[in-house]
């Protein structure tokens, strides 16, 4: 993996000399086509409109949590994130970021955002030499102005919040934690997130004390939910989360992946995704409560189902929720409707 290390600098140099596209060619050539970043557009609550940011997927070691207990019912992101990852040394990941950075210039994203497949915060995931340095590029970056991680709290502690501050100077940083339910035993035996009410409440408090923007991913139906149940339960933990202090919210709509309990009951006909009337129900019912994004419906791996409505009408919708989630107007889908919406109905009741 030598090569990786004096990559960046090759790419450019190609890239000056005979241009982009072949830059390109020799990217995927070395890569071997695996996408590890991209660019998109999303809604930024800070700046109040929609913004460009570039995205960053790290092969750390994979999720410890995982590795440790099998990890949380739905998520098969650890395996993956371990296979690919289990080669890759500091100098590797800080290359694929420089890599990720020089390809993306022209589209000067305002935000940095680094999925890793479990938690950036974790020496044992993304070693630690790795983080201070990626910080400290991201300081001298012209365009980027803030960065978003990830981490489960226990790996969140004073110590590194001030360590990474440090190294990132007056940029700005947004840490995103898995509460995926307020219900105790929804959260740590259905999903088996392990993860306690006053963990959460403290890290909360901890990162704001820090001057750091919190957002809190809420899953929408967990297994052994009915649609109905799974509603409620988005609903309620929004409200808990946003009342604990956390800044902004991530509704995640549950998809399969292969390897989880989630795709045993999914194939065993006794698990049913969501609609995706049921995910515009969770936002209707709380966009006013504070800032609201809707998570896409892919991964990698890919899933093998992702959730949907009818034939007719799936696409449509789930591009009114990309739309929205670009420009955060509700209005987008106030008025959506159609026949399926009936069966919807008859499956959750009337009244949520």
């Amino acid at each position: 993996m030598i090569i990786l290390q004096i990559l960046p600098f090759i790419l450019e140099i190609t890239n000056k000399i005979f241009g982009e596209k072949t830059a390109k060619f020799l990217l995927n050539f070395f890569s071997n086509k695996e996408k590890f970043f991209f660019t998109e557009d999303i809604y930024d609550f800070q700046e109040k409109k929609s913004m460009t940011r570039l995205v960053l997927l790290l092969p750390g070691k994979g999720c410890e949590w995982a590795r440790k207990t099998g990890g949380c019912t739905m998520c098969a992101l650890s395996k993956r994130s371990q296979e690919i990852g289990k080669n890759f040394s500091s100098k590797n990941l800080i290359a694929l970021y420089k890599i990720a950075v020089n390809f993306t210039r022209k589209e000067k994203p305002t935000s940095l955002a680094i999925y890793n497949g479990g938690s950036f915060l974790n020496n044992n995931e993304i070693p630690l030499s790795a983080q201070l340095e990626i910080f400290r590029l991201v300081k001298e970056s012209q365009s980027i102005r803030k960065i978003f991680i990830e981490s489960r709290a226990e790996f969140i502690d004073s110590h590194k919040i001030k360590l990474l501050k440090k190294e990132l100077g007056n940029k700005g940083l947004i840490v995103g934690i898995g509460l995926e339910a307020q219900n105790d035993k929804i959260r740590n035996e259905f999903i088996k997130k392990g993860l306690g009410r006053k963990k959460y409440e403290e890290t909360i408090k901890l990162l704001k004390e820090n001057g750091i923007i919190t957002l809190s991913y809420v899953f929408l139906k967990p297994i052994y939910l009915t649609e109905k149940e799974s509603i409620e339960e988005a609903i309620k933990t929004i409200k808990y989360a946003f009342l604990s202090g956390t800044d902004e919210i991530a509704i995640e709509v549950a998809f399969i992946q292969e390897g989880t309990l989630m795709e045993k009951l999914f194939k065993e006909k006794k698990y049913k995704l969501p609609w995706l009337w049921s995910a515009i129900e969770v936002i209707k019912k709380t966009y006013q409560l504070g800032p609201l994004h809707i998570g896409g419906f892919n991964d990698s791996p890919p899933p093998i189902a992702i959730s949907s409505n009818c034939k007719i009408c799936s696409l449509r919708i789930k591009e009114a929720l990309q739309q929205y989630s670009q420009n955060n107007d509700i209005g987008l889908l106030q008025k959506l409707d159609c026949n399926c919406r009936r069966m919807w109905k008859e499956e959750v009741g009337v009244n949520l």
